[in-house]
């Protein structure tokens, strides 16, 4: 499987799609910063949010970089399933990435650190003061992170082929896993705090939801990979 993985990775470099969402998420963590400083649970709740579409087109930028002669090859050498499973496994290490590059950007430029004394003591100081917002917030983050692996997988090659109806199918699931409640991702994302100022955990429900969709999108993918193979 490591070896599975250093390859899905070199297909995922080397065929520069990792730029598109690279930039989306940068542009999107931007716009939500964009203005006065937001307190620091809203800053990661934003960035934790732009999570999910970002790493569903993710996914499928890495479930259709690698070209039909190669996947074939792969297939036969390691197993169209397992193959499949280190495409999507290099996809949700890529969001990983973006993830905690989203919590330092909002860290960074949250209300709390931005009136801090000048200096880099000072920023650390005021961050240190407030572990369990920032780790409530890594914990939506994998909430968001499933999600939206999920719904990479569901709404992409195999299960889904046709490229503009899988697109749409996974720009509407990334919109709905947002904005909905019933969404593990829009549930964790507007559970309640016990205060404003207070971490904003995203609840049992929402976290074993949202492993459970991973899950279960998981599967699917490579029953479908391994059928197709």
């Amino acid at each position: 499987m490591i070896s599975l993985l250093r390859y899905q990775a070199a297909i995922g470099l080397r065929s520069h799609r990792w730029i598109f969402p690279l930039i989306a998420y940068v542009a999107l963590v931007a716009a939500g910063g964009a203005g006065t400083a937001a307190p620091l649970s809203q800053a990661l709740g934003w960035s934790d949010a732009m999570l999910v579409p970002v790493v569903a087109f993710g996914t499928r930028s890495m479930l259709t970089a690698e070209p039909e002669a190669a996947r074939a090859c792969v297939s036969a050498a390691a197993g169209p399933a397992r193959s499949q499973v280190a495409a999507l496994l290099t996809a949700l290490g890529g969001g990983v990435v973006l993830a905690a590059a989203g919590a330092c950007a909002a860290v960074l430029t949250s209300e709390s650190v931005v009136a801090a004394p000048l200096g880099i003591a000072g920023k650390i100081h005021v961050t240190a003061a407030h572990p369990a917002i920032l780790l409530a917030g890594l914990a939506t983050a994998g909430v968001c992170l499933a999600v939206g692996s999920a719904i990479g997988a569901l709404f992409n090659p195999p299960l889904l082929r046709t490229p503009g109806i899988a697109i749409l199918a996974t720009l509407a699931a990334a919109i709905a896993g947002v904005a909905s409640d019933v969404s593990p991702a829009g549930a964790a994302l507007r559970h309640p705090a016990a205060a404003p100022d207070l971490a904003q955990w995203p609840g049992p429900v929402p976290a074993a939801a949202a492993l459970g969709l991973l899950a279960l999108a998981w599967t699917a993918s490579a029953l479908a990979a391994a059928r197709r193979g």
